[in-house]
């Protein structure tokens, strides 16, 4: 299993990348260059779903990984039903928004996955109840602080 350290190593969060090219780009043009609202809309809920999954990596628990990957795949749901607005008013070909919907469908499977995924290890680590070693402590004469040098200025 591959270790993932940075949100740009996510799949999940590629995808989403893509998508939101491909949205600015397309809102620029031609009719929809022209219909502010819908646009703005799409071009936010589209970065919704890449800056949540970006959001929730840097978090500190994981619960709040989760609840910003649901909140992308959300997103993701929200972008596909704009994009059927784009399809009735006959703004843009259909194979263009058949191709952005299946890569809503794509970014959104991916991070599904990955709240499955972080779920599962969630519940696992949850399982054992989590108690402090038993330490001993002692009174010592040493009055100094041993800091991590990185920790002190």
């Amino acid at each position: 299993m591959t270790e993932i350290k940075r949100f740009e190593d996510l799949k999940c969060w590629q995808e989403a990348r893509v998508l939101v090219k491909h949205i600015f780009l397309l809102a620029a043009r031609g009719e929809l260059a022209k219909e502010f609202t819908l646009t703005n809309q799409l071009k936010r809920a589209s970065l919704s779903m890449m800056n949540n999954i970006a959001e929730g990596f840097s978090r500190y628990h994981k619960n709040d990984f989760i609840r910003f990957l649901d909140y992308s795949q959300s997103s993701s749901e929200e972008v596909k039903s704009l994009l059927y607005v784009i399809r009735d008013l006959d703004m843009m070909p259909e194979d263009k928004v058949d191709r952005l919907q299946k890569q809503c469908e794509k970014t959104r499977k991916l991070t599904l996955g990955l709240l499955k995924h972080v779920k599962k290890t969630l519940s696992e680590y949850n399982r054992d109840s989590v108690r402090e070693e038993e330490l001993k402590y002692e009174l010592s004469t040493d009055t100094n602080w041993h800091l991590p040098e990185e920790t002190v200025d």
